[in-house]
């Protein structure tokens, strides 16, 4: 008996706990401001230019008709690196050939030399952009990362969130493939 309680209790714990995630996840949907959003699905997408580790600068408004996913992560963030442990398989390789701009934008790092040990220290052999002083981010969201968007070739944000909630990643990935499936 003590074991069936134990289970329905784990089990409760279990149910309240998704149930809370997806409501809010829900809400970053429907109330993102609450979650620190300063943009979100249906708005346009700022225009911004950033500078990537390879020295290549990327304006956004240049990127029109092409389908854009931003990331925004820091070095010593643990959901921001899972997500980009991701990135090879399931974002560059699932996605190669087609009109998808990946820009990872980096928001939270000491130096430059950071960044270098970072890329090295987990094999990411892609550019980052760099944002030390938040000046595109700010433009985005206030508040905690990773942060995806997705923006359309027309240039409308068509997704926003986090990736660490469940199904969120997904959500995101399904979304990248109709906006790339959409006429230019």
């Amino acid at each position: 008996i003590k074991k069936m309680n134990l289970m329905k209790q784990i089990i409760l714990v279990l149910v309240v706990l998704f149930a809370g995630i997806n409501l809010a996840n829900g809400q970053i949907e429907t109330e993102p401001e609450k979650y620190g959003f300063k943009v979100w699905t249906g708005n346009d997408v700022p225009d911004f230019e950033v500078t990537m580790t390879n020295g290549k600068a990327i304006k956004m408004k240049k990127l029109r008709g092409k389908v854009v996913l931003l990331d925004f992560v820091g070095t010593q963030c643990t959901p921001c690196i899972a997500g980009l442990k991701k990135f090879k398989k399931e974002i560059f390789e699932r996605f190669k050939g087609k009109d998808l701009v990946v820009v990872p934008v980096i928001v939270k790092y000491k130096n430059e030399e950071d960044i270098k040990k970072f890329q090295e220290r987990f094999g990411f052999d892609f550019p980052f952009g760099k944002d030390k002083d938040r000046k595109i981010a700010n433009l985005f969201f206030e508040g905690g990362i990773p942060r995806y968007f997705v923006i359309d070739r027309k240039g409308k944000i068509v997704y926003h969130g986090p990736s660490y909630m469940p199904g969120t990643w997904e959500v995101m990935l399904d979304t990248i493939t109709k906006a790339l499936e959409s006429k230019k």
